[in-house]
């Protein structure tokens, strides 16, 4: 598992910087195909994520889940 994240940083209407947005990618470390109960897992895991959720009220998230063939499996 691996987690690239890029944050979109930018100036305030007090024109101080903040950061404005996050795009997360998370590479899961086999296909999807050997992964058993991946839809399951995509739709829900989200709403577990501690991290995610304490972060998305205050600053907007887009999510990427990618496996280990690159394929996109959300997002």
């Amino acid at each position: 598992l691996r987690t690239e994240v890029r944050a979109t940083v930018g100036r305030n209407e007090h024109g101080r910087n903040r950061v404005q947005g996050l795009e997360v990618d998370l590479h899961l470390g086999r296909t999807a195909a050997e992964l058993g109960h991946i839809q399951r897992v995509l739709e829900t895991f989200e709403d577990f994520c501690t991290v995610t959720q304490s972060v998305v009220p205050a600053i907007p998230v887009t999510l990427r889940v990618l496996d280990s063939s690159g394929a996109v499996l959300k997002g």
